[in-house]
């Protein structure tokens, strides 16, 4: 079982016979802080799952967040820049989750939407779109809004975790 350290973060594998015992104390190898293992901070292994998320987003500042964020939490996330790759990391890697942004260059996040849901590969990947207040694409939104999740960029930090354990659970992972 994966804990992460409450100061910073760190990952450290544990025995889960040592968790059943109350008032067991761990100490982090990278800060020394010692600490009890809440439930809130013991990770679950996203793997038997697929914690594969493939992250879509043109700002390398917005992509290294989310990565660190996903990483944090367990997932394996993938990092692409525009939509071709995001196209071709998709059927290749087949993550349960993409992380899209709606103004992706080379091809916009909702055509790869589209595309991607016309091959069998990939027909069954769930997608998540970034959206910022000044979108070029704001006929696409009402078009998909039944269809899509949506999150705004300044909400990923609050809201992006508690999105993906929702999806999850939709799909019963």
């Amino acid at each position: 079982m994966v804990v992460a350290c409450p100061r910073c973060n760190k990952k450290l594998r544990i025995d889960e016979e040592k968790l059943r015992f109350r008032n067991v104390l761990f100490q982090c190898i990278k800060c020394s802080n010692i600490f009890v293992p809440k439930k809130q901070r013991i990770l679950q292994n996203k793997t038997s799952s697929n914690g594969k998320i493939l992250i879509a987003h043109s700002n390398p500042f917005i992509v290294n967040k989310i990565v660190r964020l996903l990483k944090n939490n367990g997932y394996s996330p993938i990092a692409s820049h525009d939509g071709i790759d995001a196209i071709i990391k998709a059927i290749k890697e087949h993550p349960f989750l993409t992380i899209i942004e709606a103004d992706l260059p080379k091809i916009n996040g909702f055509k790869v939407y589209k595309r991607l849901k016309l091959t069998c590969e990939a027909k069954d990947i769930k997608f998540l779109f970034l959206v910022t207040s000044d979108s070029n694409n704001k006929n696409d939104f009402f078009t998909y809004k039944d269809n899509c999740n949506f999150i705004k960029e300044y909400q990923i930090s609050s809201l992006l975790i508690e999105k993906i354990d929702l999806l999850e659970k939709e799909d019963g992972l």
